[in-house]
């Protein structure tokens, strides 16, 4: 019997990472939802960094579980498995009843027949059970093509004490406030256009996630967030306990930005917040509930940078991003892209390191964000960066 007999669709060969898997014809020629079984070229980068946030937060452990509910081809969970070294089975289920086929197939190539069980099944009722029958496993990936609202909970209920949920997102439009209306339905969070939307996006799925753990009696706490291209990642740590669940929601805050003079602040609750920027008298946005904690837990980040798969070229493009991570401000939840403050200023753009390094100068901080190189993390006023703009000019 033929490959494509066996799956009822054609199918070829691949390497991605240090695994081969095979995948539906047609992938890198069509869109991926168009497929027989959902494979993304694209997010490998995504993978990539599940590997290293496994292998970085798990470092030592061994023998460990986990469940991919939304698996498509399980190149996630064979790739996670086989690259971490620290899970030893593995749960990867999809609601396609092809998905299940080729995830026994790829787990079969890969050796881990006896370590992969592939279920055909929709993933809150996978999250579910596994909750009901006390088998929750150590991480949960939640990687949908599109929101991962409607599946936060059941991802919660499903890890274990002390485990580590990841999640992704593409609908960066709601996220960030570019599509207010969708962020307010689908995430309950107000959000507005600012110029620093990619970072309202990281802090807006952050918070979904502190929250939607709260509700359950769990404390959720960010260990790695990424926004890159098309997607968002977050992986979180979560512990039990409703002390620690309020611990955990102490982080959960609104920003309150004016978009006349960009001058933003953090603000515990809404009702305390002026209509009117103290600054300038513009009109001000309030946005939230946003996590305003950290976003990146500096022990496990350093653990990943001190891996010896800094090395290795299947992750080069993810420890770039990792490594401007690292030299990110972690507690000003906002940006200032240096275009727009040139724009202000009425001048051409001054290099962003020497921004950053003459901020520093002046007794600021200040730093690069990964998620716009060309942008700056400051605490100096906005009057002041326009300022320092233009006579960086003259």
């Amino acid at each position: 019997m033929s490959l494509e007999d066996e799956f009822g669709f054609p199918v070829k060969c691949i390497s991605e990472g240090h695994v081969k898997i095979l995948v539906p014809q047609g992938v890198g020629e069509v869109d991926p939802s168009s497929l027989p079984v959902f494979y993304n070229p694209a997010s490998k980068i995504s993978r990539d960094l599940a590997v290293l946030a496994v292998e970085g937060y798990f470092a030592g452990k061994t023998g460990l579980s986990m469940c991919e509910p939304l698996a498509g081809c399980g190149v996630r969970t064979i790739r996670i498995m086989l690259e971490s070294g620290v899970i030893e089975r593995a749960v990867a289920g999809d609601i396609n009843k092809n998905a299940a086929k080729l995830i026994s197939a790829n787990a079969a190539i890969n050796g881990l027949s006896e370590r992969v069980k592939a279920l055909h099944i929709d993933a809150n009722l996978l999250l579910a059970r596994m909750h009901a029958e006390h088998e929750r496993v150590d991480y949960v990936d939640i990687d949908p093509a599109g929101s991962p609202a409607r599946f936060l909970e059941n991802a919660c209920r499903a890890t274990s004490k002390n485990g580590l949920l990841g999640a992704s997102a593409t609908d960066l439009a709601a996220l960030s406030g570019a599509s207010a209306s969708t962020a307010l339905w689908r995430y309950s969070i107000h959000l507005a256009k600012t110029v620093f939307l990619k970072e309202v996006a990281a802090r807006s799925l952050a918070g979904f996630i502190v929250m939607s753990a709260s509700r359950l009696g769990l404390a959720a706490r960010p260990v790695l967030t990424v926004v890159h291209r098309h997607f968002i990642r977050v992986f979180a740590s979560l512990e039990r306990g409703k002390s620690r669940a309020l611990e955990a929601s102490s982080g959960i805050g609104y920003l309150v930005h004016c978009r006349a003079c960009l001058s933003t602040r953090k603000a515990a609750f809404p009702a305390l917040i002026d209509s009117k920027c103290h600054e300038c008298g513009g009109q001000l946005v309030v946005l939230g509930p946003l996590w305003l904690g950290v976003l990146n837990d500096e022990a496990v980040l350093d653990r990943i940078l001190k891996s010896r798969k800094i090395d290795d070229p299947t992750y080069g493009d993810a420890y770039k991003i990792l490594r401007g991570i690292a030299g990110e401000i972690q507690d000003i939840p906002y940006y200032y892209p240096v275009a727009e403050l040139a724009r202000r200023a009425k001048t051409s753009p001054p290099k962003v390191s020497r921004l950053v390094e003459k901020l520093r100068e002046l007794g600021y901080k200040a730093s690069t964000t990964h998620h716009d190189y060309s942008a700056i993390k400051t605490d100096a006023p906005p009057k002041s960066l326009v300022e320092l703009v233009k006579d960086a000019a003259a």
